[in-house]
């Protein structure tokens, strides 16, 4: 059985598009809860896994995959069935540009607001940095406009179903909304897409407590 590494909250943007992937491929798989805050990922026999010491990690009968990009493209590839990555070429590199931008340009940004803004950031407030908040929020903003856009000329991220690009957006739109960064009514499009994903089988699934 497929083991997935990942920390308690399983809704993390890096989690949940993995586990709304395997949802949607139908797979069972066995979550490994690993406690970051007692330092669990850099124990011994978990650096022997992933010498990275980092979450999430894909283990598949002995093959180790760390990074979540890199498991999410695996998953879709591993099960084709499940029609997660386009097979015609411009539409498959479609998905992984918006995979990218997820990571490069969404997830970025928010963490950027958050780690220098919340005063639940692991940084201390006295090492706060107003201008890579500022920057962060500008980044953000730019983002999510380029992605309104997207959305309101297409249905999915690519062509006329969900990709891996769709669960890669959702998860970082869910970390934005959740940390409140996204005004309300501001993006339509990203709201009814949203809520369009959310009310999928594979999304509820991803979203319980289970595995």
């Amino acid at each position: 059985m497929i083991k997935l590494y990942g920390h308690s909250n399983r809704t993390a943007a890096n989690i949940l598009k993995i586990r709304a992937a395997l949802a949607a491929a139908g797979v069972d798989y066995e979550y490994v809860v690993i406690d970051l805050a007692s330092g669990e990922q850099r124990k011994p026999e978990y650096l022997a896994i992933n010498p990275h010491g980092k979450v999430p990690l894909l283990v598949d009968d002995g093959f180790n995959l760390p990074e979540s990009d890199a498991i999410l493209f695996y998953v879709g590839e591993k099960f084709p069935q499940a029609k997660l990555v386009p097979s015609d070429l411009r539409h498959r590199a479609q998905a992984y540009r918006w995979v990218d931008f997820a990571s490069s340009a969404i997830y970025t940004a928010s963490y950027d607001i958050y780690a220098h803004s919340s005063p639940k950031s692991m940084i201390p407030v006295e090492n706060h940095s107003p201008f890579v908040a500022e920057r962060g929020r500008a980044a953000l903003d730019r983002a999510l406009a380029v992605l309104e856009a997207h959305l309101g000329a297409s249905r999915w991220m690519v062509g006329e179903q969900l990709t891996i690009a769709d669960y890669a957006i959702a998860a970082v739109v869910h970390m934005v909304k959740s940390r409140e960064q996204m005004a309300a009514g501001r993006y339509p499009h990203i709201e009814a897409y949203q809520d369009k994903i959310e009310s999928s089988a594979a999304w509820k699934k991803a979203l319980a407590a289970t595995p």
